[in-house]
């Protein structure tokens, strides 16, 4: 990695990032395909807060990056207000998911919503019948202040990856905002 993508990548991540909690859901999604477009399927490493591995020169990890740019990436996972929080399904487990990191790798297909809605199930449907791989769905959470209507905004890895995925894995990203309480 060049010397001027570190320093582009470096702004890309960081411009807008103050603002993470009040991000927009598509913005937030843009940021995420901006990890993509860098690092391919290792953006889910990134999005699981990890690092890449080894160690460059100058404290980098072996792919360029600073401790504080991985930083940045996790104000693009979760706001800190916990208002948005970015999610991604791949062959039908969970990939990323900040509520609950010990559900990455189980099986995302039987998650409901608390009005007993397939969820996962429901956005993959929404994925296919939408003509841009873009789509939103309404859900709920219970929570101790009562139930949470909340938005996923998902985008299919065409839009992720922004060519064809040729990948061998089918995946989708979204991030989940809070809509109001009940």
């Amino acid at each position: 990695m060049t010397k001027i993508t570190k320093t582009l990548l470096a702004t890309a991540l960081t411009v807008g990032i103050a603002f993470a909690a009040v991000m927009d859901p598509n913005t937030r999604l843009e940021k995420v395909r901006d990890l993509f477009t860098q690092f391919g399927p290792d953006a889910f490493k990134l999005l699981n807060g990890q690092d890449l591995g080894g160690t460059g020169t100058s404290g980098e990890s072996s792919k360029g990056l600073a401790p504080s740019q991985l930083g940045d990436i996790a104000a693009i996972i979760k706001s800190d207000d916990g208002n948005a929080f970015v999610f991604c399904v791949q062959d039908s487990k969970w990939k990323v998911y900040p509520p609950e990191p010990s559900k990455i790798g189980s099986n995302a297909m039987t998650a409901t919503d608390s009005n007993g809605m397939p969820f996962v199930q429901t956005l993959v449907h929404a994925l296919r019948n939408s003509p841009d791989r873009k789509a939103q769905v309404i859900y709920y959470v219970d929570t101790p202040g009562g139930k949470e209507k909340r938005i996923a905004t998902v985008w299919g890895s065409r839009n992720l990856l922004q060519r064809k995925n040729n990948t061998g894995q089918k995946f989708f990203c979204g991030t989940s905002i809070r809509a109001e309480k009940q």
